[in-house]
């Protein structure tokens, strides 16, 4: 897979305009791509190659956040996408990860706090695939699976509905 489904989700879920959020998530699938053709045995290659991969998960969970956001969801997905967002600018796994515990109460509210229906619950599963995806592989396919579902939901970005239809 290249980045060019990844680019389509970015279009597809934030808009054709650009915007300062799909500037900022749609370079980071090359970025992974470029650190594991350079990478070379040695810690530092693989510290590099964990960053980008964790920014890469970040970007695709808050694009689903956002997706889940445009269906109606509540504070709490705004909240954990925000909080994937400041993660977004940490420059280690280490702080990634310390900027995600220290607020990590709000993914605990998101799951258990949000209004569900269908389009939502396909959304929030894909995310929680999304934390625990592991390798670069099962990103590409959660990418491919955020698009397709992205497609087929019934909104447009920007779309100023008051919720989802029952």
């Amino acid at each position: 897979m290249n980045d060019s489904l990844y680019q389509q989700l970015i279009e597809q879920v934030f808009g054709p305009e650009e915007t300062d959020i799909s500037t900022e998530l749609a370079p980071l699938y090359r970025e992974l791509e470029n650190v594991l053709r350079e990478a070379r045995p040695g810690r530092k290659s693989q510290e590099e190659v964990s960053y980008r991969f964790e920014r890469l998960r970040l970007g695709l969970g808050i694009s689903l956040l956002q997706l889940l956001t445009d269906l109606g969801g509540d504070e709490e997905s705004l909240q954990v996408r925000e909080l994937l967002q400041e993660a977004l600018q940490a420059p280690s796994v280490k702080a990634i990860d310390q900027a995600i515990q220290k607020k990590g109460y709000v993914f605990e509210d998101l799951f258990t706090d949000l209004y569900v229906n269908t389009d939502a619950e396909l959304v929030l599963a894909l995310f929680e695939e999304t934390l625990n995806a592991s390798s670069k592989e099962e990103t590409d396919e959660l990418i491919d699976r955020a698009l397709s579902l992205a497609e087929d939901l019934e909104f447009h970005p920007g779309d100023a509905e008051d919720g989802p239809e029952e």
